[in-house]
């Protein structure tokens, strides 16, 4: 007799066979006991779960000669036909292959007529997400409203493609991935059953690479029987599967953490020199790096699948990682996962996502930066060093777009204006100074950082008796937002604890006579672009409201 693979040898024949899908199996038990049989039924999940195979064994339960029964008897001539795929009542199609309208049209034609034999004309569709739209439109009302002896099964593993139409006329059965020790308990059963003496961590190696399908892991272990015999180890294992042991792992995120790029470049070369396939290895390493972020987060030991004697390691190595940082590198290298499994270059897309992992030194000494402690960021991206201490830069003085003469100095008297009788000038106050103008700002920028940025730009700031004035050359967006209550209220309290009296402040607008020859200089709300726009295209121009209403509104605070 022909070899059998271990896939097709060890297929579930009755709902007890099935591992990990208590609750699908639980459903449709209860629903053919209680004679409460769907039509429609959708299976979804990933590849290698149970899918079609479920379907398979519903069809075998549903036409028994002893059912209806929760449990197909495999014995009958209809059980043991369905099992081979040459029951004339039960048909399976492959949707990729069958997807066209016509090919649905035939099913139509089919629906009519009564079972030859069976109970129930049973139809499994497989990959159903990949029929046509026209397909679907065509299978709609069939699904829909079938005759009573037609049943409809179908398996997806993207049931995304799967119009809402049909999902909202089938039952629809979602089948979980398969644990890590449900798939170790099966494998080590099937050994037994095969005669094969196989190591826990070499088995534990082929669930990790079944990624939670009981049809992938069969499929490697097949593979590594026929590489190892009927002995299997770990170290045959990841010989025939190119997988990195726990110590070429744990050396790969030692370096990471050192931030070595030296050394993370010669470890893959030494992967590369062993014949090892990037890609799995840098799924291996995703694995490892989880592994340790459960570790460092406390989690369980059931839920880690890792050789007895690398827990210490596993543990010293957490230790040495903060759980951010953990998940700083994991982040940064699941990002380029995608890119590692597509590119044609996968050892250079591993080990650009390698090395910027190794950053992660520097990434330490930016954030002890931040949070204050004195670091400096070390050119190689190593080790920080403690921050000299720097003097205080002196203050850069502000540049003033105020004629000379505009401004009283600190040490010398403002010359008087033109215009103005030389025997009646502004009385003088220490207030009036350039200290008092820059502690003003500097205390009003402290709390509304645009109410400093406009008092900047004032012209002069003088205090006349128990008045606060502060002058503008021409009404504009600085004088209508200072003018403001809120902001009248904070010019106020600041000025008076410089003061140390209270100050009232009043806003003036004083526009300077212009030199002959010299354009007028336009205001913020001129040289606005919307303001433009607007008289571009609709004409019109900006009227500013009087000095006098100005002062007269400020005065009214």
């Amino acid at each position: 007799m022909a070899y059998q693979a271990l896939a097709r040898k060890w297929r579930p024949q009755s709902f007890r066979d099935i591992i990990g899908q208590q609750t699908a199996v639980r459903t449709l038990q209860n629903a053919i006991e209680q004679k409460r049989i769907h039509h429609a039924y959708l299976f979804s999940g990933v590849r290698g779960i149970g899918k079609t195979t479920s379907a398979r064994i519903l069809a075998k339960a549903l036409n028994c000669e002893k059912g209806p029964t929760a449990e197909p008897c495999n014995v009958c001539v209809i059980c043991r036909e369905i099992t081979e795929g040459i029951d004339l009542d039960v048909r399976e199609i492959d949707a990729a292959t069958y997807s066209k309208a016509e090919d649905v049209r035939e099913i139509r034609e089919v629906l009519q007529f009564q079972p030859v034999r069976d109970r129930y004309r049973i139809f499994i569709i497989d990959e159903v997400h990949s029929l046509s739209g026209q397909a679907w439109n065509a299978l709609l009302k069939q699904i829909e409203e079938p005759p009573p002896h037609v049943i409809f099964m179908m398996a997806t593993t993207e049931i995304q493609k799967v119009p809402p139409t049909i999902l909202s006329r089938v039952q629809q059965l979602a089948l979980r991935k398969i644990t890590s020790e449900e798939l170790l308990a099966r494998l080590e059963e099937i050994c037994r059953a095969e005669g094969i003496e196989a190591e826990k961590e070499a088995l534990e190696m082929v669930t990790r690479r079944g990624e939670g399908s009981v049809r992938d892991s069969l499929s490697v272990l097949d593979q590594v029987i026929a590489f190892g015999g009927r002995k299997l180890t770990a170290t045959d294992v990841a010989a025939i599967l190119g997988l990195s042991g726990g110590h070429f792992l744990g050396s790969l995120i030692d370096a990471i953490e050192e931030g070595s790029p030296g050394r993370v470049l010669e470890l893959l070369d030494q992967a590369a020199a062993a014949g090892r396939d990037f890609k799995i290895l840098f799924r291996d390493l995703l694995d490892e790096l989880r592994t340790l972020l459960l570790v460092a987060g406390g989690a369980p030991e059931r839920m880690l699948i890792t050789a007895p004697g690398e827990m210490d390691a596993l543990r010293e190595r957490a230790a040495r990682f903060d759980y951010a940082e953990i998940l700083r590198i994991l982040n940064l290298l699941i990002r380029d996962d995608e890119l590692v499994s597509r590119s044609e270059q996968q050892r250079l897309a591993v080990e650009i996502a390698l090395l910027k992992a190794a950053t992660l030194p520097r990434l330490r000494s930016i954030e002890s930066v931040i949070a204050g402690s004195g670091g400096s960021i070390s050119p190689a991206g190593g080790t920080a060093r403690p921050a000299q201490p720097r003097a205080a830069a002196p203050p850069v003085p502000k540049i003033s777009t105020v004629e000379p003469e505009s401004r009283p100095s600190p040490s010398t008297p403002a010359p008087p204006k033109p215009g103005k009788a030389a025997t009646s000038p502004k009385p003088s106050h220490s207030a009036t100074t350039g200290n008092f103008r820059e502690r003003l700002t500097r205390g009003v920028a402290s709390s509304r950082r645009a109410a400093g940025s406009y008092l900047e730009s004032a012209r002069e700031i003088s205090v006349e008796g128990d008045d606060l004035i502060i002058e503008f050359d021409s009404p504009g967006i600085e004088v209508d937002f200072l003018s403001e209550p809120s902001h009248l209220d904070l010019l106020g309290s600041v000025a008076s604890e410089i003061a140390e009296r209270r100050l009232v402040p009043r806003i003036r607008t004083t526009p300077q006579k212009a030199a002959e020859g010299t354009p007028k200089k336009e205001s913020a709300i001129d040289d606005d672009p919307v303001i433009r726009a607007f008289q571009k295209h609709l004409g019109g121009e900006v009227i500013p409201r009087s000095p006098e209403t100005r002062t007269r509104r400020t005065d009214e605070h």
